[in-house]
């Protein structure tokens, strides 16, 4: 009866401590998101900026323009389907409108990425596959 009554105590300590690290995973927006809706407009927008965000750090990141070029092409390719889903929205003129609005909203979190883009752009704009890179952003 003794162990019967350790594993009822050990089970409900697990489930516990399993809702408690579910809990604390959505709160930080690591849990699996619950897919009972597509995502906004404006969500798809912010995704998109981020993917041109991280491709362009990481031509940042590199020592030389020879090297940036297949670093941006790596995280292009890791964050490809932002990009697609980004330019997905031009063919909707509602969801691009709400996307427009959205952008407006937060211009100030895009201003300094297109600032970056331009630098890293003009830095490099004789490397071949850092053109590329920018290249498969505009067309994925």
């Amino acid at each position: 009866m003794g162990v019967a009554r350790d594993r009822a105590a050990w089970h409900g300590r697990a489930v516990r401590t399993a809702r408690l690290l579910v809990l604390a995973l959505g709160a930080l927006g690591l849990a699996p998101a619950c897919k009972d809706r597509p995502p906004s407009p404006g969500e798809i927008a912010d995704r998109a900026w981020r993917a041109h965000e991280l491709v362009v750090a990481a031509g940042e990141r590199a020592a030389t323009c020879a090297e940036a070029g297949p670093a941006m092409q790596r995280a292009f390719a890791e964050h490809r389907q932002a990009f697609v889903d980004g330019l997905a929205l031009d063919r909707n003129r509602s969801r691009l409108e709400q996307a427009t609005e959205y952008m407006a909203e937060h211009e100030g979190r895009y201003r300094d990425l297109e600032d970056r883009m331009a630098a890293l752009s003009d830095r490099c704009a004789d490397e071949p596959t850092v053109v590329a890179a920018f290249r498969m952003m505009e067309s994925p």
